[in-house]
């Protein structure tokens, strides 16, 4: 498949995904349309197609050539600025919050602890989204570690060495933690610490 192919393949996808995220602004730059373009490819290191490159604040966070209409979605949830269903943390006073407001309620928080540029930490993100959507009586949040120096506090304070780190919290104390990127694994690790019995 050319690149040319490639890229007409998943335009009509990627203006699709533009209807849906309404908190992700799309604009899409035809690399061989003008010189003006030609160069910013060029200025931009763009060698593959179709490239994608996430903003925010006016900064560059992730870039991906070549990838398919799988990973644009994962690529899109992860950077996107906010999904409500989700909890984004941005602090440890963040978490703290988090957990007061929750406490006693016996609701189950699932802490997905990830990188900015963790391949892992995006694949299994569309899969945290649709769960808190589909599970109400647990509540769902994210930090990313490398996001500032108060996040990374909170990651040496937690021991996590690995990342997609799941820490699962019920009533202001920690009760368990998943390792891994394995959706099956996730599920039934949240199954099983909201007293599901869950066999591997």
């Amino acid at each position: 498949m050319s690149d040319s192919d490639q890229s007409s393949q998943i335009y009509p996808f990627m203006v699709e995904l533009s209807r849906t995220c309404n908190d992700v602004e799309f604009i899409l730059v035809m690399g061989d349309e003008s010189e003006a373009t030609k160069a910013l490819c060029k200025r931009e290191n763009i060698e593959e197609v179709p490239h994608f490159t996430f903003y925010k604040s006016m900064q560059k966070i992730h870039e991906e050539e070549a990838i398919g209409p799988d990973q644009l979605v994962g690529d899109v949830l992860y950077y996107g600025d906010s999904h409500s269903a989700v909890v984004q943390l941005h602090s440890r006073e963040d978490v703290e919050t988090l957990i007061n407001e929750h406490r006693g309620d016996d609701k189950l928080i699932v802490l997905d602890v990830g990188l900015k540029h963790c391949g892992p930490c995006v694949k299994v993100y569309p899969t945290v989204i649709k769960l808190s959507r589909q599970m109400d009586n647990v509540v769902f949040a994210r930090m990313n570690g490398d996001e500032n120096e108060s996040c990374m506090d909170f990651l040496r304070a937690m021991d996590v060495v690995e990342v997609p780190t799941f820490v699962f919290i019920r009533d202001g104390k920690i009760c368990g933690r998943y390792v891994g990127s394995g959706k099956g694994e996730l599920i039934g690790e949240i199954l099983r610490y909201q007293g599901v019995r869950v066999t591997y």
